[in-house]
């Protein structure tokens, strides 16, 4: 009788230890970029950290902290210009200096790769508040996209007018 619970006790535990193989699929991609036909790629939350101390800095005025996770120089695309322009700490303590306060409030951040690309994207939703040290104030609802390096640095912002 112990011989058979023994044996029964066995069997049952090799059976459960029977593994079912599940497949396992990669990421490929999904979406086209129509030029090329590249794929998208979800991308990292490191990616997102950096464009929320960005857009922190930025909120908060502070040109040396934006350049903390930038480069030397960031190529800006804004909305309102026909011609991107190149941002360092200078012309951006330039442009900031007629602000009292920014208020900046993402909606979404989304971050992405394209295959072949060498750097990362991060897209944001927001919408602002500038209030001018002249009492004037701006409003914008905006739509980014953050170029990010290997390096964890934003190269380039790309706005767009979100009118939502």
């Amino acid at each position: 009788m112990i011989k058979k619970a023994l044996f029964l006790a066995i069997a049952i535990v090799l059976c459960s230890c029977n593994e079912t193989k599940q497949e396992v699929v990669t990421d490929s991609g999904a979406g086209q970029w129509v030029s090329s036909g590249a794929k998208y790629t979800l991308g990292s939350d490191d990616d997102v950290a950096v464009v929320k101390e960005f857009i922190a800095g930025y909120a908060a005025l502070d040109v040396e902290r934006i350049f903390k996770v930038s480069t030397d120089s960031v190529k800006v695309y804004l909305h309102n210009m026909e011609k991107p322009m190149s941002i360092n700490r200078q012309v951006l303590s330039e442009m900031l200096s007629s602000y009292d306060s920014i208020n900046a409030t993402a909606v979404y951040y989304l971050p992405y790769k394209v295959e072949g690309w060498d750097q990362s994207v991060v897209q944001v939703v927001s919408k602002e508040v500038r209030y001018l040290k002249d009492g004037g104030i701006e409003k914008e609802r905006l739509l980014e996209k953050f170029m990010i390096s290997k390096e964890g640095k934003v190269t380039a912002v790309r706005q767009f007018d979100a009118a939502w």
